[in-house]
């Protein structure tokens, strides 16, 4: 049996293949407003962009998988479930979402839609557990008619700590200030326990 030639691109500087695995697995900038239509259920799957990533690149080689899937699943911003949370998250679309495979646990860019008319599905202390030491949360709360939801929902965000970047953002149900105040919080450092 003939020895296998080494790959031309495993001998490239691992910057430029870092450089390149960005290229070939980081969304475009569209994804982020597709995800958001695509998550309110505004949209058929069919109608929304072409995502253009290349995740089979994944599949050539041990070196390569290792080496990009941290690119995958580290630098781009996926959506939790509204009520699984991090159980399975997606890139697009809801209706695709990542059910299996360890790059799933590398995730550390979130993104929740939340209505604040409806009972949350989950508890303080799952939220605490999904996403405290995150890189980056984003929250979107929706309140389809003024006057029929609080800041409850998101109040249970609260026990969150050491996330790098938070983002709380919506239409009415909130106030600004709080939205800020809950920023805040979230990107304390993990063992800082004090509320205000």
């Amino acid at each position: 049996m003939a020895a296998q030639r080494p790959s031309a691109f495993l001998s490239l500087p691992a910057e430029l293949r870092n450089t390149i695995y960005a290229l070939l697995l980081t969304a475009p900038a569209h994804v982020k407003q597709s995800r958001r239509v695509a998550t309110r259920g505004l949209c058929s799957d069919y109608i929304l962009p072409p995502l253009d990533l290349c995740p089979a690149l994944l599949r050539t080689c041990r070196q390569i998988h290792a080496e990009g899937t941290s690119v995958l699943y580290g630098a781009n911003q996926f959506a939790c479930h509204p009520s699984l949370l991090t159980a399975l998250p997606y890139l697009m679309s809801p209706r695709q979402p990542i059910t299996e495979g360890p790059g799933r646990w590398k995730i550390k860019r979130w993104y929740i839609y939340l209505r604040l008319d409806v009972d949350a599905r989950f508890t303080a202390k799952q939220l605490e557990q999904a996403f405290s030491g995150a890189e980056e949360l984003e929250v979107e709360y929706f309140q389809p008619a003024y006057g029929y939801g609080d800041n409850g929902t998101l109040k249970l965000f609260e026990g969150i700590r050491g996330v790098g970047l938070a983002k709380v953002t919506g239409g009415s149900g909130c106030d600004a200030e709080y939205a800020r105040t809950l920023e805040a919080m979230i990107m304390r450092p993990i063992h800082d326990v004090s509320n205000s």
